[in-house]
């Protein structure tokens, strides 16, 4: 999983840096680049939107080891009840 925040991190950092790019470029004479704008936030939002799917990630990884441990019987012989049957006659 944290090679996953490290590229999601990873994109974010890049498309700011396009964004940084342009900006800086845009200051002399010339037309702007507008490629670069629309990498930037591509970039950027990609980034972001996979930040935030690592974190849902972890959270529900986190609420399952904690729900598994909260089932877990604390005495390891211990053996359900046999479900009941019913009889629909």
């Amino acid at each position: 999983m944290r090679n996953m925040y490290a590229v999601s991190i990873g994109l974010a950092l890049s498309g700011g840096g396009c964004l940084l790019a342009e900006r800086t470029e845009s200051l002399t004479p010339g037309h702007p680049l507008f490629e670069l704008t629309v990498i930037g936030y591509l970039l950027a939002m990609g980034g972001g939107m996979l930040f935030i799917a690592c974190l849902a990630a972890s959270a529900e990884d986190w609420i399952k080891g904690r729900w598994r441990r909260g089932a877990r019987p604390i005495d390891e012989e211990w053996t359900p009840p046999p479900p009941r049957v019913l009889d629909h006659h």
